[in-house]
């Protein structure tokens, strides 16, 4: 059998401004894939992303210029002008809608109005990879792996069945099914998305990698309640994800931490902040953690909670009552936009992290901050079970007592040592003593061993290669997808 080239997609982070889980993930897989391959005696990857029907391969050029369209996104405002921001800032002003001033003043990892010119940047600067013949041609031999977030990516699936019938072994990564699970989540509109996306997955792989058992067995049980499984992919495994937060060195980490970030977190302050790291979705529950520091602020009126995490679609309840928080920057600290730098950094001087999610596909945050020797409260749920096993605190879900209880009892042994770092010096060196973590490195080994496994095995050896589907024309300007 010929050594497989491997390709692993990332159109939808690659040019992101967006530091969600997901995007995480993707990019220590591609960080740590090169290395893991090259110990198994395998040629180095292609990274590629998707457009005009075809993968591209992103040289070390492409890569600064959807760095650069990502920076872009992750805060529009600096990239424009002044003089060309003073009209939508005037329209905002003026306007009594808030969707209007939403999409004038756009939020970290959004981009409002300036979407079009970004889009259009976007489409150029792919474009000129095409004109480079940076184009990946299906063939035989492949194996094509799928990371990302498809839901966004809708245009992806034709060129994946392009690859397929030239050969490609396609292995897909699912994070989580609650969209269908727990429609009432993402509203009914993005629940029927989301099942179409699920559908083509399903069509589209020949193994399906999940991120947890958890996750595993809830696509072998979707698969089993379709009406005609036939055709589906029925090679569903699991892999565990890694840990560790990608950081440079420690002079370079120390200029790009925000003064604002670094105060908050100081532990000479003796009272750095609770954190929490989840986007603002219903389903992560910041509602708990804010009425368990409703209680507690009552008798510590000088504690501090973080949120930190970008602003979700069925979120303005909750950012109204953040925002009209009595605590608000005397206690409640909120960012959109950190970077892994500066998580890090605020992982490394917290005084605990707090993961409040109704459900979950694994939890990052839970093994990031076990990672960082961190005292982690943690919802009672079955995937926090799974991630966190004996490691975390668990307080009952819809309960603030309880957390606010737990909450108390940790700030109460903190106190009486009167200090943070010796506390968190025996927290760190319990969890070393039971918790070994994955690496990002072990995690990327562990899903390669899943996918070349399944490559070599399986329907995948009888069904072989069916055409070679020629590459589509470049004679219109549709979405860069």
């Amino acid at each position: 059998m010929k050594r497989p080239n491997i390709i692993i997609d990332a159109s939808h982070t690659y040019g992101s401004g967006k530091n969600t889980g997901i995007e995480r993930v993707v990019r220590n897989l591609c960080r740590n894939l090169p290395e893991v391959l090259l110990r198994r005696g395998l040629d180095s990857p292609a990274m590629a992303t998707h457009f005009q029907g075809r993968f591209l391969q992103i040289d070390h050029s492409l890569e600064n210029r959807l760095q650069f369209l990502a920076d872009w996104e992750r805060n529009a405002g600096q990239f424009v002008p002044g003089w060309v921001q003073a009209i939508p800032n005037s329209i905002a002003k003026l306007s009594g809608s808030a969707k209007i001033r939403k999409w004038m003043q756009p939020q970290p990892s959004h981009l409002g109005i300036y979407k079009l010119p970004h889009h259009l940047v976007r489409w150029s600067t792919l474009l000129g990879s095409v004109l480079k013949d940076k184009t990946i041609a299906p063939g035989p031999n492949q194996i094509l792996i799928l990371p990302d977030a498809y839901w966004t990516r809708r245009g992806i699936w034709k060129t994946v069945e392009a690859h397929r019938k030239a050969g490609a072994f396609v292995a897909t990564v699912v994070y989580d099914l609650i969209p269908l699970t727990h429609p009432e989540y993402v509203g009914a509109k993005r629940s029927l998305k989301f099942q179409s996306y699920l559908d083509q997955v399903l069509r589209h792989s020949d193994a399906i990698i999940a991120i947890s058992k958890s996750v595993r067995d809830d696509v072998k049980k979707y698969i089993d309640s379709q009406p005609d499984p036939r055709g589906l992919c029925n090679d569903v495994r699991s892999f565990v994800l890694g840990a560790e937060l990608a950081i440079p060195n420690q002079t370079l980490q120390a200029n790009t931490v925000r003064p604002i970030v670094e105060s908050l977190f100081d532990p000479a302050s003796k009272k750095t902040p609770y954190f929490m790291v989840a986007s603002f979705d219903p389903r992560k529950n910041h509602q708990q953690a804010l009425d368990a520091f409703d209680l507690l602020w009552k008798k510590y009126p000088d504690l501090n909670l973080c949120f930190a995490g970008r602003r979700g679609s069925m979120c303005a309840d909750l950012m109204k009552r953040i925002d009209s928080h009595p605590k608000l920057h005397r206690g409640l600290w909120v960012f959109h936009d950190l970077s892994d730098i500066e998580l890090h950094h605020a992982y490394e001087r917290c005084s605990a992290v707090l993961l409040p999610s109704i459900v979950e596909g694994f939890g990052l945050p839970i093994v990031e901050s076990i990672w960082h020797g961190r005292k982690t409260f943690a919802s009672d749920t079955p995937i926090h079970r799974e991630v966190g096993g004996e490691h975390c605190e668990y307080f009952a879900l819809h309960d603030p007592q309880d957390l606010a209880q737990r909450i108390e009892n940790w700030e109460r042994a903190i106190r009486s040592v009167d200090s943070r770092t010796f506390a968190h010096t025996l927290a760190s060196n319990l969890n070393a003593e039971r918790f070994v973590p994955t690496t990002w490195a072990e995690s990327t080994s562990e899903l390669i061993d899943a996918v070349l496994d399944a490559y070599q095995s399986g329907p995948f050896r009888q069904r072989g290669p069916l055409s070679t589907p020629a590459l589509p024309s470049l004679r219109s300007m549709p979405s860069a997808t």
